[in-house]
């Protein structure tokens, strides 16, 4: 790849021209250098058990550039094809830069605020000084969260004040296509007391693309009482790098979802933290995911008990073909506090072909007796007897194998609370075992095109919440 004149290192130097060109106050520049200072430190894992697959989310920095340029985008030619026209309450980010942004009156009457990081730190200052001085996503913990806080040139915040009810999803569209340089982000969702919100982010590669970079930042904060609901849909093209460094914290008698759907880039390496820090809170994640041809994917998910009487879950599934890879680390941790606490992770892959490969590495560190977590975990290849029933009915392979596919995401798919991420969800997937892409606004336009309604949805019950028990 031929780097531009715009593009220019990640050293200091692009720390602070990409600052000053964004004329952000003095302090969150020091912020900016603090997080590269420990980006420059620290190693790709720091975590010993976890050692040995670092370099299956490796990738060439020096491929991708950092650019203080803004990328000029034109809303109707640069989003044709991801819009149906019927949007509303969504921003729209092309590259690093905020195309679009509209939040009906109703709301904004409310309260609710959605806004791109610029305006942000313009209009809420103060808020905003506090998030980035008191990060959930630390950057002195990996190297990539550290990444993302000090070369961030987008993202957004959420705001939802107190009592406040969004039942129809908020929604942040980023679509990539051939970036100057990285596009790399930082977000902030912030519900107070009561409140309850859905929001929907989406990642997309146009056609034609060149090879880029995404990195972002999610911080997710629930007030005493609150309901979030929270998903995230992958979608870049197979020259796409995405990191992704994701915290959920739940507050006394809250309760939090995160929902995510993996299916595209190169290489992807994600990390979810659920901090259960409020008593009665109850936080769940649902992580899906479906590779193909040499997709390297690295997830790591941790629910982390600081509260008494919470509840956390976390469920993951994935299908690998080709030559994919895959590595899932999750740990459950229970502090001495935290009585009466309740916990449960799993991972379960599906091997297509036997030149693909999974890995599990499930954990658990408990310091109070009076709690109950779970953990389980599966690889495994398709079952030929499963098959061969299938096809005793009259099912192709192709057929048979796809109906096992689609069956073994149900357990975790139908769990997923958000009917949009939910139904889109299947309909990607369906998309990806054909070799297509598919959008939500795909989705949408085949369904007003055949006047389809979407099923009630029943929940699978998941057997292996039955097994690996642990008092």
């Amino acid at each position: 790849m031929t780097v531009s004149q715009s593009e220019v290192a990640f050293d200091e130097g692009a720390v602070r021209s990409l600052s000053a060109s964004l004329s952000e106050p003095a302090w969150l520049t020091e912020a900016r250098l603090a997080a590269f200072r420990a980006f420059t430190s620290l190693p790709a894992e720091t975590n010993p058990l976890y050692t040995k697959y670092a370099s299956l989310s490796g990738f060439d920095l020096a491929k991708f550039g950092a650019s203080p340029e803004r990328t000029r985008v034109d809303l109707r030619q640069f989003f044709g094809g991801y819009l149906t026209g019927k949007e509303k309450n969504i921003i729209l980010q092309g590259n690093e830069t905020e195309v679009h942004s509209e939040l009906d009156e109703g709301l904004k009457s409310k309260g609710v605020e959605l806004l791109s990081m610029q305006e942000a730190l313009t209009r809420r200052e103060p808020l905003m000084r506090e998030l980035l001085g008191k990060r959930l996503v630390d950057p002195a913990g990996d190297k990539y969260a550290a990444f993302a806080a000090a070369f961030f040139n987008g993202g957004s915040l959420v705001f939802v004040p107190k009592g406040t009810v969004v039942d129809a999803p908020l929604r942040r569209m980023v679509v990539v296509g051939s970036p100057k340089g990285a596009v790399i982000e930082q977000n902030f969702v912030c519900a107070e007391g009561d409140s309850r919100l859905v929001f929907l982010e989406e990642f997309y590669s146009k056609e034609g693309s060149t090879p880029a970079l995404v990195a972002s930042n999610l911080e997710v904060r629930g007030g005493p009482g609150s309901h979030l609901d929270y998903s995230s849909i992958q979608l870049l093209d197979e020259q796409a790098v995405f990191l992704s460094n994701r915290a959920v914290r739940t507050a006394d008698s809250s309760t939090a979802t995160f929902s995510s759907l993996s299916l595209g880039a190169s290489v992807s390496r994600c990390r979810t933290n659920f901090l259960l820090d409020g008593r009665g809170s109850l936080a769940e994640g649902f992580e899906l995911f479906f590779t193909d041809g040499k997709q390297r994917y690295d997830f790591e998910s941790n629910l982390l008990h600081n509260s008494p009487d919470s509840t956390g879950a976390t469920h993951a599934r994935g299908v690998l073909k080709g030559e994919s890879q895959s590595v899932y680390k999750g740990m459950i941790k229970i502090v001495g506090a935290a009585k009466n606490s309740r916990s449960y992770l799993a991972h379960h892959a599906l091997i297509l072909e036997r030149t693909a490969k999974s890995d599990a590495i499930p954990g658990l560190e408990i310091d109070n007796n009076e709690v109950k977590a779970t953990h389980s975990a599966s690889v495994a290849q398709i079952d030929e007897e499963q098959l061969f029933y299938l096809m005793a009915r009259g099912l192709s392979l192709d057929e048979a194998r796809r109906m096992v596919v689609t069956g073994f995401f149900e357990p975790v798919l139908s769990r997923v609370p958000i009917e949009q991420t939910r139904e889109g969800a299947r309909f990607m997937i369906e998309g990806k075992w054909e070799g297509r892409k598919r959008s939500l606004a795909d989705r949408e336009a085949l369904l007003a095109e055949t006047g389809e309604t979407v099923p009630e949805a029943k929940q699978s019950e998941d057997i292996f919440e039955r097994h690996y028990k642990y008092r």
